[in-house]
């Protein structure tokens, strides 16, 4: 076999799948591991594209709203304070984004593969739930870490010493990320006819929702009620009554969730008070910055001129923790606004699929990517949990995925 012969069989379609699969399970495991397999992939994926066209590349549904948001969030970075560091950012994230989209999109196929896909998603999302439980149970140095991170507030939560974070490096990114494996765990769960598989997807419903809770993000307990409405409104009107278990359940059990979810309604809390004096600041940001914002990924270069709250040059501030404010702020109006466009057209694209699949895959596929699309709209008023690579990767991911399905049903 020549040198030809075997860069063809390197760079196969079968090479890009398994690199792929390995690829999503590491995601959420490691933030800079997952890289390893990724980055072969995209070479194998574009070398096989170009030579045998073997995969393709293909044009996914309402893809100008993303190139806007590319191409603005690409000249943000020459108003950056640091405009080497926003490039370099932008290279590893958006750039990479929109590469494992459609890469996803335009490699995963058949129904087996994007069943393969899942079932990595799945292993990975066992893992951090076993690391998180282990994590959990040394209740010590997860309280020494929880205080130095600011992540417990002993002052106004004096009981509450332990939050699941595993390998997200934060509790709500935690919460984030299993709610996305939850939304599309549990569409499967009904739409699934098999008593075996059913049953066990309903084990590890269990699992993921007991890691969600201990997790004590407030945030992703909203989402996880959004994802119940959306259950309710495109599945079964009787997913409503879940909502009836709130008031039951905080009528009856006491602990440290009830005070954390009750913290909600109350005034006298830190960390809603800093979230509203960064979105001040952040609106100073959109006033002064217009046009292409303050460089993507500057937030925390920026910030320090703008921090009218914390005054404390040692306090870093990465984010604005609302998605909304912290996209117009960083790569301008226009390109925050192609943003938000090409986030909801995903949710467009899943509504489409729900409804015009032929399959009870498709519309499982399509019912969770709804419920993904709303939980991360929800959660991203309070936080930018998107601003974390892993949880990224994972949304994008499983974007183009359900996206594929509607690409090839057209196809076929």
């Amino acid at each position: 076999m020549g040198l030809f012969g075997l860069m063809h069989k390197a760079c196969s379609r079968e090479h890009v799948l398994y690199l792929l699969y390995l690829t999503l399970f590491l995601i959420p495991l490691n933030p800079f591991l997952f890289y390893a397999p990724l980055i072969p992939a995209l070479i194998l994926w574009l070398v096989n594209w170009r030579t045998s066209k073997e995969v393709s590349l293909r044009v996914p549904p309402y893809w100008g709203a993303g190139a806007v948001f590319l191409a603005c969030s690409l000249l943000s970075t020459a108003v950056s304070k640091d405009s080497f560091f926003s490039i370099f950012n932008w290279s590893l994230q958006p750039l990479l984004y929109a590469a494992v989209y459609l890469m996803v999109f335009s490699t995963i196929r058949t129904v087996r593969e994007k069943e393969k896909a899942l079932y990595a998603f799945l292993a990975g999302a066992l893992c951090v739930a076993a690391y998180g439980f282990f994590q959990y149970a040394d209740a010590h140095d997860m309280a020494k870490d929880l205080t130095a991170q600011s992540w417990v507030d002993p002052e106004r939560f004096p009981l509450l010493r332990r939050r699941m974070y595993s390998t997200l490096e934060n509790p709500n990114l935690l919460g984030a990320y299993l709610l996305m494996i939850i939304s599309a765990l549990s569409s499967f769960f009904l739409y699934e006819k098999k008593g075996r598989r059913k049953y066990i997807f309903g084990i590890v419903l269990l699992v993921l929702l007991t890691c969600l809770a201990l997790t004590y993000s407030r945030g992703a307990w909203v989402a996880a009620g959004g994802i119940v409405a959306g259950l309710a409104i495109f599945h079964d009107k009787r997913f409503g009554l879940l909502f009836l278990l709130v008031p039951i359940g905080l009528l009856f059990y006491h602990g440290q969730i009830a005070e954390r979810f009750l913290s909600l309604f109350r005034g006298d809390d830190t960390s809603v008070d800093l979230r509203f004096a960064l979105w001040e600041s952040t609106r100073a940001m959109i006033e002064e910055h217009p046009l292409l914002g303050i460089g993507w990924g500057s937030y925390l270069l920026a910030y320090p001129d703008y921090n009218f709250f914390i005054q404390n040059d040692n306090v870093l501030i990465f984010h604005a923790h609302n998605m909304y404010l912290n996209m117009l702020a960083e790569v301008g109006i226009p390109g925050g606004l192609a943003f938000l466009a090409a986030f909801f057209a995903q949710g467009i694209i899943a509504y489409r699929i729900f409804k015009g699949g032929e399959t009870a895959f498709d519309r499982a596929m399509g019912l969770g990517g709804m419920l993904a699309v709303i939980l991360i709209a929800i959660i991203s008023f309070g936080d930018h949990v998107l601003f974390s690579r892993s949880v990224s990767f994972c949304f994008w991911s499983l974007a183009g995925l359900w996206a594929s399905c509607i690409s090839h049903a057209n196809e076929k």
